[in-house]
């Protein structure tokens, strides 16, 4: 087993998540679903660089996500913190002062409280002397208020059909915590296929649309955004979502704005590119 630098799934609180979902109760045969949803236009990717904080981008970039999905729009204004998420979840994991990553769990804790706008804590690296005093009482008032943008509700999704139809109804975003080694990286933005070894480490990342290509079943590819400086968006197979939804460490949780999951109404066609 090899040291984890970002997400550690051996100690991910999947029970919690599991518990405190809501369900999804629309079928696949309900979904009125797009030929595709490119979220491209909508969510930049940054680069989380030497520092463990892909809970942090996984987070935020879901957030930023479902706000493209409300709006159909995005604008630099409309970024969220990654290092505020990264921190906060954090200090809900007791890990603060320690650059170990952080968790799914509490990243949907932080979801819930509130993001902080980017303008207000910018990404730094390396992982900040100052982590346990950097986060602000003025800051978290900030994320907090109830004017601010949060998430309300988050579903346990355990195949690809549950992920596809979450997206394809517009329902929402997918954020994961899963495996990770050489094998997930993509080839030409394309991922086919994965590997598990016994040194494998842990990532966190988002799903937030799918393509037009499709595997030999009709299923589309689902686009996946990274924040590795080397590994942006990428098409990832059916096939291997199957493999991570089979293995115990994936976590995979859908991400709503909504009260209760369900069918949202955005023409993604129409929506606008990065301001």
């Amino acid at each position: 087993m090899s040291e984890f630098t970002g997400y550690d799934p051996t100690i991910e609180n999947r029970d919690e998540i599991a518990n405190t979902s809501t369900p999804v109760l629309f079928a696949l045969s309900d979904v009125d679903a797009p030929e595709e949803i490119d979220p491209r236009p909508l969510v930049r990717h940054d680069d989380q660089a030497n520092m463990g904080s892909c809970g942090g981008f996984g987070n935020t970039n879901n957030g930023e996500g479902l706000w493209g999905l409300v709006t159909g729009s995005m604008s630099n204004e409309r970024q969220f913190s990654q290092l505020y998420a990264y921190l906060e979840a954090q200090r809900l994991d007791g890990l603060l002062g320690q650059d170990k990553g952080s968790t799914i769990s509490s990243g949907l804790k932080v979801a819930k409280a509130g993001y902080l706008e980017l303008k207000h804590l910018p990404y730094q690296t390396p992982y900040p002397r100052n982590a346990r005093t950097l986060i602000t009482d003025e800051m978290r008032a900030i994320a907090n208020r109830p004017q601010g943008f949060r998430i309300r509700s988050h579903a346990w999704l355990e195949s690809y059909d549950d992920i596809f139809k979450y997206l394809a109804s517009k329902a929402g975003t997918v954020y994961l915590g899963t495996p990770w080694n050489d094998s997930f990286y993509s080839r030409n933005g394309v991922l086919e296929s994965i590997s598990f070894t016994n040194r494998d480490g842990g990532h966190a990342y988002a799903f937030l649309g799918y393509s037009k290509r499709v595997d030999r079943q009709g299923r589309n590819y689902l686009w996946r955004l990274n924040s590795h400086g080397n590994d942006s968006w990428t098409e990832v197979a059916p096939k291997v979502i199957d493999d991570l939804c089979k293995h115990k460490w994936s976590s995979i949780v859908g991400m709503s704005d909504l009260l209760t999951p369900g069918p949202n109404r955005v023409l993604w066609k129409e929506a606008k590119p990065l301001g």
